[in-house]
């Protein structure tokens, strides 16, 4: 039991590292005063170009998938890996390191995924880039995305731990992205290649 409290923890303090804070950082770069002032990779590519972009990118995934192989490896208990995933989650999105404050943890829900089952998750990365390509809108996709999530694990008969980690994902998604959707529904929210041209002109 002490263990797996251990393996929580750790998990917890992996998704707090702050990948999009700390690359930018290196190039003097501040990702909270630019852009859009989220600290996620997107927006370490913009503030800080590709290279610290790229680098945010795989920290973020990075520390998902780390979060679960460990829970795996050191446990094997089903239900502590889906905790080990979403307590990865809760860190970025309220990581210790940054006054519980950070991202919105979508690359380090696609981490997440990665580990627990690589295929589905490019089939999930496929279908939310068409979708973002059909709708022009970054965010509804990827809210409409995470909410098809677990009635796809369920559809496919998958455990249970892992229906209620992609439900709390989509939960966490769904209040990160709270104000997002506020600009979308108001009919403020930029479509995905305004985005796109803004940042090429930064």
């Amino acid at each position: 039991m002490f263990d797996n409290i251990l393996i929580l923890i750790l998990a917890y303090l992996l998704g707090s590292i702050p990948f999009s804070h700390i690359f930018p950082k290196l190039k003097g770069k501040d990702v909270r005063s630019g852009g859009s002032k989220n600290i996620g990779a997107t927006n370490a590519l913009v503030v800080a170009g590709p290279l610290m972009g790229a680098l945010a990118l795989i920290g973020d995934v990075g520390k998902g998938i780390l979060a679960v192989y460990l829970a795996q490896q050191l446990s094997g208990n089903l239900w502590v890996v889906a905790l080990a995933g979403i307590l990865a989650i809760v860190g970025h999105d309220f990581s210790i390191f940054l006054k519980f404050k950070g991202g919105k943890g979508i690359a380090t829900t696609g981490g997440v995924l990665l580990a627990l089952d690589p295929i589905l998750a490019i089939i999930i990365l496929l279908i939310w880039v068409l979708m973002i390509l059909i709708t022009r809108y970054f965010i509804p996709s990827t809210i409409i995305i995470l909410a098809m999530v677990p009635v796809m694990m369920l559809v496919l008969g998958k455990p249970v731990q892992i229906v209620i980690f992609t439900l709390a994902a989509f939960l966490l998604a769904l209040y990160t992205h709270r104000l997002d959707l506020v600009r979308f529904f108001s009919g403020s929210e930029i479509r995905a290649d305004e985005v796109i041209n803004r940042y090429r002109k930064q």
